[in-house]
C-alpha cells in the first residue's frame, strides 16, 4: 500500500539523486571533450559518495531486515566502480586515449548506470518502504551527514539542484527543511541557492518558504 510519508523519506536518495546523475552524465557526453575534462571529475565524486551511502548506510540496514534484498546490486556496483575509475583516470590525463575511445566508454557506462539505477528503484526502494517505518526511514536519512563532509555538501548541493526540475527541487527542498534543525536552514539555503539563477531560486522559495528564512539573497531580490 502506498504510504506518502515513507515515499518522501526515500525519494531523495532513490529518485531525485538518481535523476540528477543521469542528467549530468548526459550533459557531459553531449558536451564533448571539453566538458568531459571540466565536469566528469565532479560527477564521479558525487556518484562515489552516493554509492558509499548505499553500501555503508542504507543497504546494511535493509539486509538486517530483509536478507538478500540488495544482492542484485553488488555486481553492478563493482562493475560501475571499475569503469568509473578508468574514466576518472582519463579525465585526469592518465593514460588518455583518442577521445573517440573515451566517448565509447562513456556511452557504455551511461547505459550500465541507467539500468542499475532503474533496478534499484524497482527493487531496493520498495523494499526499504516495506521493511521500515516512516520514522525509521527518516532516521536513516538523517544520518547522511555522518558520511558527508561539509565541504562535500557545499559542492554537491548546488550541483543537485541544478540538475532537477522544479518539482524535484520542491520535493527535496521540503524534505530537507523538515529534516534539519531550524538554525541550519540558512546554510542549507545558501548551498542550494548557489546552484540556481535568481528566477529559479525565487520560484523554489515561493513553494518552500522556509528556505527563504534568513536568506539575504531572497530578501534582496524581493526588495528589488
Amino acid at each position: 500500500m502506498y504510504n506518502p510519508e515513507k515515499f518522501a523519506a526515500v525519494e531523495d536518495n532513490f529518485i531525485h539523486i538518481h535523476g540528477a546523475l543521469v542528467r549530468d552524465l548526459a550533459r557531459i557526453i553531449e558536451g564533448g571533450e571539453r566538458l568531459f575534462f571540466e565536469s566528469f571529475p565532479r560527477f564521479a565524486r558525487i556518484l562515489k559518495a552516493h554509492t558509499q551511502l548505499e553500501e555503508e548506510l542504507f543497504f546494511p540496514a535493509l539486509e538486517e531486515r530483509a536478507p538478500g534484498a540488495t544482492s542484485t546490486t553488488e555486481a553492478p556496483h563493482r562493475e560501475l566502480e571499475d569503469h568509473l575509475a578508468q574514466l576518472v583516470a582519463w579525465s585526469e590525463g592518465t593514460g588518455f586515449l583518442d577521445f573517440n575511445r573515451v566517448q565509447e566508454r562513456l556511452g557504455g557506462f551511461q547505459r550500465e548506470l541507467e539500468c542499475h539505477l532503474i533496478e534499484e528503484r524497482r527493487v531496493v526502494m520498495p523494499a526499504m518502504m516495506e521493511n521500515f517505518s516512516a520514522e525509521e526511514l527518516w532516521a536513516l536519512d538523517g544520518r547522511i551527514m555522518e558520511f558527508c563532509s561539509p565541504e562535500f555538501m557545499e559542492e554537491m548541493m548546488p550541483w543537485w539542484f541544478i540538475h532537477m526540475d522544479l518539482a524535484g527541487r520542491v520535493a527535496v527542498g521540503g524534505n530537507m527543511v523538515a529534516g534539519v534543525d531550524e538554525g541550519f536552514v540558512p546554510v542549507l539555503a545558501q548551498w542550494i541557492s548557489d546552484g540556481l539563477d535568481t528566477g529559479a531560486w525565487l520560484e523554489l522559495v515561493a513553494q518552500v518558504p522556509a528556505l527563504g528564512a534568513g536568506s539575504t539573497r531572497v530578501q534582496v531580490q524581493v526588495a528589488g
